[in-house]
């Protein structure tokens, strides 16, 4: 049964999936419904924790490395691969366009999955060297994302057990999918990066909002932090804001359990019934902080149209709102007026607004 945290929400479960079951299928279910948050217990084969630590060693040592050299890599360049490929500079992205005047203040770099037929992308040093295991661990999160879908269409009585393995199939074509590390540098009072330059006054609020408030795009993300190094905030029913803490069960787990949140593409997928949930980074106290998060998304031309499930058919008018909610987001018009989103259509409009492309 849930629990409460200190301030009285239902808390984030921490469930076990490595024997899965239709009990554990509805947990995820619930979950995900309900927060749109989970946390997915390490069970130390799926996604080793060394490597974990690995990737995190890799993430610091480019983040330190000279702005120049970075920037020979700059997201949607060329050199780096392409579209919504490559380094990110201090507040060279806004998540939350709407509600900041300027940038977050972090740096990130996205790295894009080996196809089938082709290498990595090209990557700056230290990830060019390390490429083997930037690629094991996408396959390994790939993997873990697959095992979530599969419990969700479980739960959900898709006819189809393999519905949404096909659609997530990365051997049949390109997808959206990201891995992407992220750094946010420690700031000051008057910060160098501009945490407070939004020079409406509010200097607390300017500096603690790290990554605006804002939903991601695709079906599943993992998202990976380390130990002391808080800071992620959903957004809740009644309008506040909920931590979420980095390891919930301290004194039984000794690996952080790997968050997982819901995206926008399930929940278009699942008439609003999965809930693709508003949350932000806020770090009052300033410190650096570094995470990573794998975005995983269905094949470009998937349509977005809803699955084929009873339980998601009769969720159809309590779930219009949220859908209303999420076409508002890209453009569109709120009722739909029959027309049906691709995957990659839905990720263009998401980057256009974020990237201005």
């Amino acid at each position: 049964m849930p629990h409460s945290d200190e301030h009285g929400h239902t808390a984030i479960p921490v469930i076990e999936i490595s024997k899965p079951s239709d009990e554990v299928a509805q947990q995820v279910l619930h979950a995900a419904s309900t927060h749109g948050f989970l946390y997915i217990k390490n069970d130390g084969v799926t996604i080793p924790p060394k490597d974990i630590a690995d990737m995190f060693k890799l993430s610091k040592e480019f983040f330190a490395a000279p702005k120049e050299q970075k920037a020979e890599y700059a997201i949607h360049s060329k050199k780096a691969g392409g579209i919504n490929r490559g380094w990110v500079s201090m507040q060279g992205e806004s998540l939350d366009p709407e509600g900041q005047k300027q940038g977050d203040p972090k740096e990130a770099f996205n790295i894009a999955p080996p196809y089938p037929t082709t290498t990595l992308q090209p990557l700056p040093s230290p990830f060019q060297e390390s490429s083997p295991l930037i690629s094991r661990f996408q396959s390994s999160c790939h993997t873990l994302c697959t095992s979530i879908l599969a419990l969700l269409g479980t739960a959900l009585h898709i006819p189809d057990p393999a519905y949404f393995s096909t659609r997530h199939n990365q051997s049949r074509g390109p997808s959206g999918t990201i891995f992407r590390m992220l750094y946010y540098p420690k700031t000051c009072a008057q910060g160098e990066d501009g945490g407070d330059g939004d020079g409406d006054g509010d200097e607390e609020t300017t500096t603690r909002i790290r990554a605006g408030a804002h939903s991601d795009y695709g079906s599943v993300t993992l998202l990976f932090r380390l130990p002391g190094q808080p800071g992620l905030e959903l957004l809740t029913k009644g309008g506040g804001w909920m931590s979420v803490p980095v390891n919930p069960d301290e004194e039984h787990l000794v690996d952080p359990p790997i968050l997982v949140n819901i995206g926008d593409l399930l929940c278009y997928w699942t008439n609003g019934m999965l809930k693709s949930t508003v949350h932000r980074v806020t770090f009052s106290g300033g410190e650096e902080r570094y995470s990573m998060a794998y975005f995983c998304h269905p094949l470009d031309e998937v349509e977005l149209s809803a699955v084929p499930s009873r339980i998601i058919e009769g969720f159809r008018e309590e779930g219009a709102e949220e859908l209303r909610v999420q076409r508002r987001r890209l453009g569109l018009s709120e009722d739909g007026d029959g027309e049906v989103l691709t995957a990659r259509g839905h990720l263009d409009r998401r980057l256009k607004v974020t990237y201005g492309i």
